[in-house]
């Protein structure tokens, strides 16, 4: 029964570990993304994840995925 236990909160921290790693790099690739700004002309829509999303979507070239999204939204919101 504990043997049972103790795997199951293994399975768990190592999915929680693999999802913070995966955060990790979704962070790195935006702040990448940002990196090409010129801060002092242009102004980031930290109040509209839609106008964020899309800024993004044309620093990257491509649409953003799950994470990224996610992301966003979670800067639009702090």
């Amino acid at each position: 029964m504990i043997l049972e236990k103790l795997s199951k909160i293994e399975l768990e921290t190592e999915y929680n570990i693999n999802n913070e790693y995966r955060r990790i790099a979704t962070i790195r690739s935006v702040k990448e993304l940002l990196k090409q700004i010129d801060f002092s002309a242009e102004v980031i829509p930290l109040d509209d994840h839609k106008r964020l999303t899309e800024l993004l979507i044309s620093l990257k070239g491509r649409s953003l995925n799950k994470c990224e999204i996610k992301l966003v939204k979670e800067l639009v919101l702090k």
